[in-house]
């Protein structure tokens, strides 16, 4: 039998009768018959006999999922009675596992240009508290997707509300939202339908978290100053919060996601914002220093501005963001609050200080409601308008956060 690294492209080609084994997975094997016809099985010694179960038929059946039959038989220690009977048991074992389930729900993502699917991805799968190692542990051993239960659930949510309160309401909504995929694959009528024994969806059952109203949290001079100066421009998430303040309240977004192209020549240069505009801003004095040390610390493998330590070439997370502001309290012992209460903060001290409301709005992209022919005119003033709320910026944040 001739062993070899199985791939798309050999087992398209290949006519030549006869059974091969893969390199890969050792208990996969495919056989070739005289009609071109290709079928996998699995492959291996149990008590004292070797036992063949039939996966399927390529490409009905893909090398991906073959393999993963295949190593799911290969863990197996006890057999149904019939070979019908155990290829049905490895079949169901694999395409309904968890892990199959994070996988492709992944997989149709990136397929669709969610841009969002790393994300989604550490959250299920292969982030540091990611759900899937969860569940492994859990159960101990991998479960079935239809295993899965609420309560798994929500012990996992519980620990990562423990975590980072803030940000748990996107993990449930990462869930829910993996879990109608599920249901709604099962009942697919155009004949893409997939069974990963998921019924309903559970995580709906999950209670949602009531969100901040405006004006709930902004904080004081005081508090805003202790954090300014605890704030060390070696950490990551610190420049992050330290970097929103200094530019009068940017979005957590827009600094964490920004690329370091987009911050040159004095200005920052964003090609697209929550509401779907670009948008830009003068660089203030209070931040340019700032800028010029997260340029110099950052990656050189990476196109952001602040990357990921893990992983360079994704960004910072609202996760270790959100974690970094919660440890920042309990240092300072200040009363809860969370990055986003940053944006409300500057824009309330900065009125109390006289700056225009209508300009603030301007400079946090919300000044966009006139009517076309004010809209042509206000776009002509809106760099000059810029610098002079960035000089008001400066002006206010000058005394407080500069001097001791």
């Amino acid at each position: 039998m001739a062993k070899l690294r199985l791939t798309d492209t050999w087992l398209s080609a290949v006519t030549d009768p006869g059974d091969y084994s893969d390199t890969i997975e050792s208990c996969l094997k495919v056989r070739v018959a005289r009609t071109g016809a290709k079928t996998f099985s699995a492959v291996r010694k149990l008590g004292g006999k070797t036992v063949r179960v039939r996966i399927g038929a390529y490409p009905e059946i893909g090398l991906r999922e073959a393999r993963a039959r295949a190593g799911e038989f290969r863990e197996m220690r006890a057999l149904a009675p019939t070979p019908a009977a155990r290829a049905e048991e490895v079949a169901d074992a694999v395409s309904a596992s968890a892990a199959n389930f994070f996988h492709d729900y992944v997989a149709d993502m990136q397929a669709r240009g969610v841009t969002s699917y790393g994300r989604v991805k550490g959250t299920l799968i292969d982030g540091k508290y990611a759900l899937l190692p969860f569940l492994v542990a859990r159960h101990g051993g991998m479960p079935r997707a239809g295993d899965v239960t609420i309560q798994d659930l929500q012990a996992w949510m519980a620990e990562s509300y423990a975590r980072s309160p803030n940000y748990a309401p996107h993990l449930r909504s990462y869930i829910v939202t993996a879990w109608k995929w599920a249901v709604k694959n099962r009942y697919d009528y155009r004949g893409g339908a997939r069974d990963y024994g998921i019924t309903y969806n559970i995580a709906e059952q999950l209670p949602t978290t009531p969100k901040n109203k405006p004006g709930d949290r902004f904080l004081s001079n005081d508090e805003l100053k202790a954090l300014w100066h605890t704030l060390d421009e070696n950490h990551p998430t610190h420049r992050v919060l330290k970097l929103m303040i200094a530019m009068g309240g940017l979005r957590v977004t827009e600094v964490t996601m920004s690329l370091a192209a987009n911050w040159r020549d004095g200005w920052l240069l964003l090609p697209e914002t929550k509401n779907g505009r670009s948008h830009q801003l003068p660089i203030t004095r209070t931040a340019a220093p700032l800028v010029a040390r997260c340029l110099e610390l950052a990656h050189p493998r990476s196109p952001y501005l602040l990357s990921n330590p893990r992983d360079p070439e994704e960004p910072l997370t609202m996760a270790a963001i959100s974690r970094g502001a919660k440890r920042l309290n309990k240092q300072l012992k200040l009363p809860d609050w969370n990055p986003r209460d940053l944006r409300r903060t500057m824009k309330t001290h900065l009125i109390d200080a006289g700056v225009d409301e209508r300009w603030l709005d301007i400079w946090h992209n919300h000044g966009q409601t006139a009517s076309v022919a004010r809209k042509h005119y206000i776009r002509a003033e809106y760099a000059d308008l810029k610098r002079d709320v960035a000089e008001a910026i400066d002006g206010w944040l000058g005394p407080l956060v500069l001097k001791r």
